[in-house]
């Protein structure tokens, strides 16, 4: 019996013995050693398959979240541009109002191509430009304290637009009129910040504001001529010191003043190259149509 092994196994009713060699019982062990191990090996293989896939769906759902996140995005963004496209519209469909209004008394033979040469207007049709249109220095010029544009608010602390220009001066500074209007406003404006407010209207679509004033010399109602007294300078409202803000305003847009401040007989079409908003073309067309309408009376 040597190198066997003997297996009994019984029944109810009887006992059966077999013998096995050592090499038979050595292959019979392999066996089962290569099957647990195929088994174990096969469960760390699932397990890892499992936590491949589960990660991979978690990648998956980031990227469809991310999906959606920038399909909304997109869709924000396209309803922004739409909006802005409708208020530019809207104030394109204002200044051909205006344009229309202005033409009523254009002559026959005008056409909507006709040019016309800013560089040969005559000196008086010049004089009466600047005396309807916002120009020069309402105060004595002695710097800017804040320009035009985008910056952080001294007082705020907080990135904002500056519709204006803020003009350094001291305290009870004289403030005059750029052209010709009627005051619009001349009262303390708590809301916008800008604490006494003046605002002139003008002729032809144009309004001027002057904010944080220490002291009015007109009142709501007043018509005022080109360099006329209107105010004094302060510092009420939401202000770090004495200055005056300035805006210019045309048909709601808000300018950049710095060419405006810069605007008079001498330089008299710098305004024409740098500011774009306007169309000039037609602007003193109209004036002109309304000099020769007088000088027909």
């Amino acid at each position: 019996m040597k190198n066997k092994t003997l297996i009994t196994i019984t029944t109810l009713h009887k006992s059966k013995q077999y013998t096995i060699t050592e090499i038979i019982k050595k292959f019979l062990i392999s066996i089962v050693i290569s099957i647990v191990i195929f088994l174990i090996s096969s469960i760390f293989i699932i397990k890892y398959l499992n936590n491949a896939v589960e990660k991979k769906t978690g990648e998956i759902d980031n990227l469809l979240q991310i999906q959606y996140n920038l399909e909304n995005s997109n869709k924000k963004l396209k309803d922004n541009i739409k909006i802005k496209k409708q208020k530019l519209d809207e104030v394109n469909d204002k200044i051909d109002d205006i344009e229309r209004i202005l033409q009523i008394n254009s002559p026959p033979n005008t056409t909507n191509n006709e040019r016309l040469d800013l560089a040969k207007i005559d000196l008086v049709d010049k004089k009466i430009v600047l005396r309807n249109i916002p120009n020069g220095y309402p105060v004595v010029y002695k710097g800017i304290t804040s320009p035009f544009g985008w910056r952080i608010h001294p007082i705020l602390h907080k990135r904002e637009f500056h519709p204006g220009i803020d003009l350094r001066a001291k305290l009870h500074t004289k403030v005059y009129a750029p052209a010709d209007g009627i005051v619009e406003f001349a009262r303390f404006h708590k809301r916008s910040g800008y604490g006494n407010l003046l605002i002139i209207d003008h002729n032809f679509g144009f309004k001027t504001l002057y904010g944080h004033l220490s002291k009015f010399v007109v009142k709501q109602g007043d018509f005022v001529k080109k360099g006329d007294l209107v105010a004094y300078t302060g510092s009420t409202g939401l202000s770090n010191g004495p200055h005056l803000h300035y805006e210019i305003r045309y048909l709601g847009m808000v300018l950049n003043p710095k060419y405006f401040l810069q605007w008079n007989l001498k330089n008299y079409n710098l305004i024409f190259k740098k500011e774009h908003k306007i169309k000039w073309q037609s602007l003193i067309k109209a004036i002109q149509w309304q000099k020769k309408t007088i000088q027909q009376l």
